[in-house]
């Protein structure tokens, strides 16, 4: 273990449990604003032991939808592979796979293809009975209803700000098929490996698809030209249509407004 860095005890108890050989190291690692995780390194594997901080409720998390959709894109290899997942506790274990993305990564056009692939791969999964449905207008009101009862008024709760979102989430359902979705997409959760994996799946759920290519739009905010490379990716062998850009802006929009309310409420 690291010098000065002494991991709870907990932490220390799954790694000695999973550990196939002596452990070498345990070393905190950034990983998401809602938990913390640890790397472990033993003789032979390295894993990732992750810890809830108990905020899931107020931040819209269903830890039992997670562990139900980690193992459908385990098995797709679109996630990682999942060694111990207890909802109750906050303990999820998921095999190491590498480094994250930078943010630099995102912007490169060859890579902006290669992630909208794998958006359309995860779409385009059987959607799990137990999983969540992501309902966006409701998880703006539940955001707006947690930071009002704190006694907190800005302009992110103002009703005329609710009712746009309320508009755009129904144009977004209109035409729209429910598909099971990331909707944290960003370069942090990208892992290069053999293949491009994601991780950190709590938000995950069977939603609209939009909102996944949204995230990625928004993080790394992306010109118009690189949005259009995306879209023009993501619908492969079906061109676009002056319909779906207008429908990835309001998609935008949308999620840049409810990832301003998780900030607010976190």
């Amino acid at each position: 273990m690291r010098a000065g860095v002494d991991p709870p005890a907990q932490v220390v108890a799954v790694a000695r449990d999973l550990a196939a050989g002596a452990i070498r190291d345990i070393e905190g690692i950034k990983h998401g604003l809602s938990n913390r995780s640890w790397l472990v390194s033993t003789d032979d594997d390295r894993f990732v032991v992750r810890i809830s901080d108990g905020s899931d409720q107020e931040l819209q998390v269903d830890r039992n939808s997670e562990a139900v959709v980690l193992q459908l894109v385990a098995r797709a290899g679109i996630g990682p592979e999942v060694l111990r997942c207890d909802p109750q506790s906050g303990v999820l274990v998921t095999r190491y796979l590498g480094l994250t993305w930078r943010e630099r990564d995102a912007q490169m056009g060859d890579n902006i293809d290669r992630l909208a692939a794998l958006l359309r791969r995860l779409h385009a999964l059987e959607t799990p009975a137990n999983a969540r449905t992501v309902d966006l207008a409701s998880i703006v009101h539940g955001y707006v209803r947690a930071l009002l009862e704190r006694g907190t008024h800005h302009g992110l709760t103002s009703s005329a700000v609710r009712d746009c979102a309320d508009q755009a989430a129904a144009q977004l359902r209109k035409g729209s098929t429910p598909c099971l979705c990331h909707n944290d997409v960003h370069h942090l959760n990208v892992v290069e490996g053999e293949s491009l994996r994601l991780i950190d799946w709590e938000y995950s759920g069977v939603g609209e698809p939009l909102f996944d290519l949204a995230s990625v739009c928004v993080y790394h905010r992306y010109r118009r030209s690189q949005r259009e490379r995306m879209l023009s990716a993501y619908a492969a062998s079906s061109s676009s249509s002056p319909g779906d850009w207008q429908r990835l802006e309001l998609a935008c929009w949308l999620f840049d407004y409810i990832r301003d309310l998780w900030l607010a409420v976190r």
